[in-house]
């Protein structure tokens, strides 16, 4: 007839597996219904099923682990690179608030200097009072005690200021807030600025920066990562050469229809040889029909000529990522040798601001006695009690000026998380 219906049922089960060589192997089951209304059909419904095995091998483009784990390493050295990113930007943040945090100390010490030096004036205001009116100072005297004790004031007012700032940086760095009711609390140091000296050698401290500071691992898995690049472009050059081995079962079954006289032109049916969809899983499963070929395919695309070009892109991206682990050695190199004369000239300026202290202290000690049996002017001891205090804080800028700088040097050599009982996860894949 010119019109007809067929009715197609079909279903398939398949599983595959890859290999780290590169290979596939499969695993399938199909089996498939058709009934159709046409004439002359002599076997209807029809039921076929099929079982198949395949296996494909490459054995030049694309083979071996490290082609197929490619991504797969890739991810895991990029992963490597974001937290050793992290760990540098942490190492850095560590070393910004120990900085800050020790130059709050340090306008917080000489705050106190000034104060202290703002108290005495205040009680040498008062005894040069007293000796005035006995008569024993004179007027001058007293305007120069109350002149020097106008400029501690002013001194007090500006390390007030130096101290606000130098907190609200550290306050900044630390993120800190303030509380549900918007107050700001205040930072106050309890860290003593005390001298621990810190003994290393330079080629200890060398190794040690070579072998801790994130930047280098993180240009060594860059390293790791442009390798993997070459080999895999490397291989993309090569032709394509796969095996490949194919082993199949067959099943057929229908509804066989029987025509008079044996000819389906006179669509006359006389009768039906009946099958079943489970005949042709027993041609399938009863391995009936055994098919299988082994074939060795050989493929040079015209790609390779692009694989070429990327090798060579990879290759130069490679050379860069050399000559920055090289730039990074040599910048932790200039790096040490700047924080070594740091440490060695504060180290200079600790002994001589320490001495120049004890001096100052004497010449102070001597002069105030000098000033109370009437052998010294007002205007000399203003200017041993100036000097003084300017002593004092000098020591004091040397001892953070030194702590200062061995933070440098655990920040270069990537080791103050670890000093300061930092935990810093290590991902390990």
């Amino acid at each position: 007839g010119t019109q007809y219906t067929t009715k197609t049922d079909v279903f398939n089960l398949s599983l595959t597996q890859s290999f780290v060589t590169g290979g596939d192997v499969s695993l399938s089951l199909s089996n498939q219904t058709t009934d159709t209304t046409r004439n002359l059909v002599t076997i209807n419904p029809t039921y076929t099923g099929e079982l198949r095995f395949e296996i494909s091998q490459p054995l030049l483009k694309d083979f071996g682990p490290k082609i197929n784990k490619r991504d797969t390493r890739k991810a895991r050295n990029q992963m490597d690179i974001s937290v050793y990113s992290l760990k540098s930007t942490l190492v850095q943040k560590v070393y910004e608030v120990e900085e800050a945090y020790w130059n709050l100390v340090s306008a917080v010490e000489s705050l106190k200097v000034n104060e202290y030096s703002f108290e005495h004036s205040r009680d040498q205001l008062k005894m040069t009072k007293e000796a005035a009116r006995i008569g024993a100072k004179t007027a001058t005297d007293v305007l120069d005690a109350e002149t020097e004790e106008a400029n501690w004031e002013s001194r007090i007012i500006s390390d007030r200021a130096q101290v606000q700032r130098a907190e609200d940086r550290l306050r900044e760095i630390m993120n800190i807030s303030g509380d549900a009711s918007g107050m700001i609390q205040s930072i106050v140091p309890i860290d003593e600025p005390s001298v621990e000296k810190r003994r290393i050698t330079f080629e200890e401290a060398l190794k040690t920066a070579l072998a801790q500071r994130p930047e280098m691992a993180r240009v060594q898995k860059e390293i790791e990562n442009s390798n993997i690049d070459v080999s895999y472009f490397k291989n993309q050059t090569l032709p394509e050469l796969d095996l490949r081995f194919h082993l199949w079962y067959p099943g057929q079954s229908g509804d066989i229809k029987i025509y008079e006289p044996d000819n389906p032109l006179t669509g006359v049916v006389v009768g039906v040889d009946e099958g079943s969809r489970s005949e042709s899983f027993n041609d399938v499963f009863g391995f009936k029909y055994e098919n299988w070929y082994l074939s060795l395919n050989l493929n040079i695309p015209l790609s390779n000529v692009f694989s070429r070009a990327s090798l060579a892109r990879a290759r130069v991206e490679n050379k860069q990522k050399l000559l920055e682990q090289e730039r990074e050695e040599q910048s932790i190199y200039n790096e040490i040798v700047e924080v070594f004369k740091e440490l060695e000239n504060n180290e200079k300026r600790l002994e001589t601001s320490s001495r120049y202290r004890e001096l100052m202290d004497k010449k102070l000690r001597a002069g105030e006695a000098k000033y109370k049996l009437g052998l010294l002017d007002s205007q000399w001891l203003f200017t041993y009690q100036r000097e003084m205090a300017n002593a004092r804080v000098s020591e004091i800028g040397a001892i953070l000026a030194y702590k200062l700088s061995v933070a440098k040097l655990e920040r270069i050599l990537g080791i103050n998380l670890e000093i300061k009982n930092l935990k810093f996860r290590d991902y390990d894949f």
